[in-house]
């Protein structure tokens, strides 16, 4: 028998970051999805998966939506777009890469690809679920302004690009949203001062597993839920959580890769801080110390002297 609550879409909406998974796509035991079937009482199909992108969606997780389902909420579009590979090049210190163009990247396809993909994916839940509420999320903010972690470069200017593109992904989503008639949750606003180093931070910064990074921790993923139950006319007023059966859809990943930590001994680094006037064995051996297992006072000594260096060549470079 169909269940009533469908969850579609990638990471986010999977709960990666909400506690132990499940299985291959990583759907977690407190994922907002759970969170929501239990604020509303309403029994899941967890179709959500790790790394999904809109195509994912279309051909993985779409064949439990019939006329018997009630709710359905989706969180896609940011693989769509190439999130992650930005958030890995921009992980990078500035003697290995340049993270404008891969931005660039990301906001063509933004503009130019993911309103028409989005359209013809929800025309797509619309038609087989003609009977459901649809709420459709946009992305929360992840940075402050500040990184605090240990082995990533984030620099304030690509932290400002991030966020206006998080800003303008949003926008679409709301726009193809609207188009459709499902109630849109933007919850960047929930989520100020909540971000990445804020206190308490909402979403996970670099975390182990890696996977976990940069995506809700268990308070985001309540966040998240409180905003979804109420979308869907719940919430608060819903009561204490109920138990629910949950269901789960296929356990393949989606295509979009994972988040990496820069990898500081590779040749990229190394030939590139020649290039930028840096002594390459420096680099190596600050790397080596800051990449140990054990951490202590020379693992974070030459953290920041890391941190020290790449900011030394940030300005130069004017970024």
């Amino acid at each position: 028998m169909a269940l009533p609550y469908v969850a579609l879409g990638d990471s986010y909406a999977a709960g990666v970051g909400g506690g132990a998974r499940l299985n291959d796509c990583w759907r977690a035991v407190e994922g907002y999805p759970v969170l929501v079937a239990r604020a509303l009482g309403v029994d899941l199909a967890y179709q959500a998966c790790l790394g999904a992108t809109v195509r994912n969606v279309e051909r993985d997780q779409l064949a439990v939506l019939d006329s018997a389902t009630t709710h359905v909420s989706l969180t896609v579009g940011g693989n769509d777009i190439g999130f992650v590979p930005v958030l890995v090049e921009c992980a990078k210190p500035s003697w290995m890469v340049d993270s404008d163009p891969v931005i660039d990247r990301a906001l063509e396809l933004l503009r130019t690809e993911l309103p028409a993909r989005l359209a013809g994916l929800l025309g797509q839940v619309a038609g087989g679920a003609p009977n459901a509420r649809l709420v459709l999320t946009a992305y929360p903010v992840l940075f402050n302004g500040e990184d605090c972690n240990a082995l990533t470069f984030f620099s304030p200017h690509e932290m400002r690009r991030i966020e206006a593109g998080v800003g303008e992904l949003a926008e679409v989503v709301e726009a193809a949203g609207r188009a459709v008639g499902a109630v849109v949750v933007d919850p960047r606003a929930t989520f100020a001062g909540h971000a990445v180093c804020d206190d308490p931070e909402w979403v996970n910064g670099v975390a182990f597993p890696l996977e976990a990074s940069f995506h809700p921790n268990g308070q985001g993923h309540e966040a998240y839920a409180r905003l979804v139950a109420a979308a869907f006319g719940g919430g608060e007023s819903a009561g204490p959580p109920r138990e629910v059966r949950i269901e789960q859809g296929p356990a393949g990943r989606g295509e979009a890769s994972t988040f990496s930590l820069p990898d500081l001994l590779s040749p990229e680094s190394l030939d590139g801080a020649r290039r930028h006037g840096l002594d390459a064995d420096h680099v190596a051996d600050l790397a080596r110390r800051a990449q140990a297992t054990a951490l202590g006072e020379d693992a974070e000594a030459a953290r920041v002297e890391l941190q020290a260096l790449d900011r030394l060549v940030r300005e130069r470079l004017g970024r």
